[in-house]
């Protein structure tokens, strides 16, 4: 009853613009592990920066060709996100004309099993996560990428970019499905730092 939880701030790892290209680019092996993780790192980080569980659960009856319905596993909150081209280059690479409304988007989530049971779904979960952020830290060695790697740093990737680009930060809480916008605040201060830095040009 006396013990107090003290807040810290985290750092967000983020990738640049030349970075996030070099990853897009890495030529993979098609249908390998590698190569999925990479497609589903690239997608985030134009799609709304979308948690890797959420991207999982995504099936087809949520995407319409243009948009991608979400209702986020973290808060439950509903997002219509309209896809830039390069993540709907992404989806693309998974349809199939014999697939089904019910079937996931991404090969990951097995579509025989039922995932009802939270305990069940959260395993699988954390297993492609675990997964993925592996192949993560090699895929970052290959295009040349000197910081840590893991899925969530596609989410602060896709947060400053939408920023530097001048989204408003509404909207980029919104699409983040942030309950609170002080929850997007923190990426204002890593782009406000890095205008800061930029206008150190002139002490040179």
């Amino acid at each position: 009853l006396k013990y107090k939880l003290k807040w810290e701030n985290t750092e967000k790892a983020f990738l640049t613009e030349d970075e996030l290209e070099a990853l897009a680019n890495l030529q993979l092996v098609e249908d390998s592990k590698k190569f999925h993780h990479r497609n589903i790192y690239v997608f985030a980080a134009y799609a709304g920066g979308l948690r890797i569980s959420d991207i999982c659960l995504l099936k087809w009856e949520n995407f319409d060709g243009e948009h991608i319905l979400v209702s986020t596993m973290k808060t439950g909150s509903v997002v219509s996100i309209k896809l830039p081209k390069k993540a709907l280059d992404i989806i693309n690479l998974y349809w199939k004309e014999d697939q089904k409304p019910s079937d996931f988007i991404f090969p990951f989530l097995d579509k025989e099993t039922d995932y009802s049971n939270p305990k069940l779904l959260f395993k699988a979960i954390s297993s492609i996560t675990a997964y993925t952020n592996t192949d993560l830290k090699d895929l970052a060695k290959l295009a040349g990428i000197t910081q840590k790697l893991h899925f969530h740093t596609s989410r602060h990737t896709w947060a400053t970019r939408a920023l530097r680009k001048g989204m408003r930060i509404e909207y980029v809480s919104k699409l983040m499905g942030h309950s609170s916008i002080k929850t997007t605040q923190v990426y204002t201060k890593i782009v406000n730092e890095e205008l800061d830095k930029a206008m150190d040009v002139f002490n040179d």
